[in-house]
């Protein structure tokens, strides 16, 4: 039990694509957090959150997966009425979610990303056909502003190009058409300066999709595993370094044979449902969720108040 309950409000759910996962996450949150003897209360913005709301809180936690929760939006409003929460900045938050703007930050610090190119809506066909010729099959075609893997196509041969790209251009303005790395699949959370147990995604195919994700059985997850090169979790720092996000992380990284690596992606507000990667990493290590944030949220008020 903490020493000092703190009024906590638990946002999720909202409309974006990702609001059943966002709900989950919510309540698994939510539940860990009451355990460790917080008054928390959870949220959806969909059916209402005021300022009012808001500003009942002694610190908002974010559990808003995808647009509206993740792109800077709550968090500028966050900023705005003076609320402290839970996770990164309005500027890092719009950066890591999209896929264009993070890619272009780690080349320029040298830090590896799959080949890949840049899809406006309104391209051409020869432009699309462009891209793939210069990123090679397979490939993969993703939006660049969405999460859970919503909206992303693995193809292999060029009749598949078009309704990849019609896809990826239902989410969004722009697409990221980027070579498919083979290799496993890792992910490197952060709370804080802590750095939890590296995972490794083994999918039942070689897609670690929405199914594979939150629905699938068959999806084994491997804790600490073996012949990870000492650069990758290092890289994975620099870049949420780089990037300004804080708090809660979660990078996601391909491994090739090789030893080599690209970086996928860089999430600030990662899943915390009963499939979720960040729990079972802070599991591995004797936490709960609630348990994992308890340091954040301490270091996040101290902070404020300290400058406030």
């Amino acid at each position: 039990m903490v020493r000092t309950p703190l009024s906590l409000l638990v946002l999720c759910g909202g409309d974006s694509a990702e609001r059943a996962v966002s709900l989950e996450s919510g309540r698994c949150t939510a539940e860990s957090l009451q355990a460790t003897g917080h008054r928390v209360r959870l949220l959806d913005p969909a059916d209402s959150c005021t300022d009012a709301d808001l500003l009942q809180a002694d610190i908002v936690v974010p559990m808003l997966h995808g647009r509206g929760g993740e792109d800077g939006s709550l968090q500028r409003r966050l900023q705005r009425l003076g609320i402290p929460w839970l996770g990164s900045s309005p500027e890092a938050s719009e950066l890591t979610f999209s896929k264009i703007r993070t890619r272009r930050l780690l080349q320029s610090l040298n830090l590896p990303v799959a080949r890949g190119t840049t899809l406006h809506r309104g391209c051409t066909e020869q432009q699309i056909r462009q891209a793939a010729a210069e990123t090679g099959f397979p490939l993969v075609v993703k939006p660049d502003e969405q999460g859970s893997s919503i909206g992303i196509s693995l193809i292999h041969e060029e009749q598949q190009l078009g309704p990849a790209v019609q896809e990826a251009f239902r989410w969004g303005e722009q697409c990221v058409v980027e070579a498919f790395v083979a290799g496993r699949e890792i992910t490197v959370a952060l709370a804080g300066d802590r750095l939890l147990p590296l995972v490794e995604i083994v999918p039942p195919g070689n897609w670690y999709d929405y199914v594979a994700k939150y629905q699938s059985a068959a999806t084994q997850y491997q804790l600490a595993p073996a012949g990870i090169p000492a650069a990758l979790p290092v890289a994975a720092i620099q870049a949420v370094r780089a990037a300004g996000a804080s708090d809660l992380t979660r990078t996601d990284i391909r491994l090739r044979p090789d030893g080599s690596f690209v970086i996928l992606e860089i999430n600030t507000i990662p899943g915390m449902t009963t499939h979720s990667l960040v729990p079972l990493a802070a599991a591995a290590v004797g936490l709960t969720i609630g348990q994992l944030l308890e340091p954040l949220l301490q270091q996040k008020l101290g902070s404020d108040r300290s400058a406030a």
